[in-house]
């Protein structure tokens, strides 16, 4: 069974990035992300309505990338800006993302955060290995 897991392996991991990212950009566009709210507070400056939903266009594009393997020079650097992007709730509004001032107590916005780290490693592994 592990031969054959390992056959898929990528193309599960190219469609499960590519699906988080057009689900959360989805929610973005249409006014239900639970992160708008964050992602307005974290910007160094003020954003009009038009922002979050851009933001999740801009999701959706990145997430067809990913699924599709076409534009993955493009892709890979846009996905790298955007989840560092959002590691700026760390420094930027430690208070919300950790408890205690603790950088080991996470939040559960930290912890939606820190899981960023996931989606930028296998962001990596789809971007760049050659499609079969």
């Amino acid at each position: 069974m592990a031969p054959r897991l390992h056959a898929h392996g990528l193309t599960m991991l190219r469609a499960g990035l590519g699906g988080v990212f057009v689900w959360f950009g989805v929610l973005k566009v249409i006014g239900y992300s639970p992160a708008a709210a964050l992602v307005v507070a974290v910007l160094p400056f003020p954003a009009g309505e038009w922002f979050v939903p851009a933001l999740g266009w801009g999701e959706v594009a990145l997430g067809l990338w990913l699924v599709s393997g076409r534009l993955r020079a493009v892709a890979l650097p846009v996905l790298v800006a955007h989840l560092c992007g959002t590691f700026a709730v760390l420094v930027l509004t430690p208070g919300v993302a950790f408890a205690h001032a603790n950088p080991l107590l996470l939040t559960l916005v930290g912890e939606f955060v820190v899981k960023n780290v996931v989606l930028l490693a296998g962001a990596v592994v789809v971007t760049t290995r050659p499609r079969r």
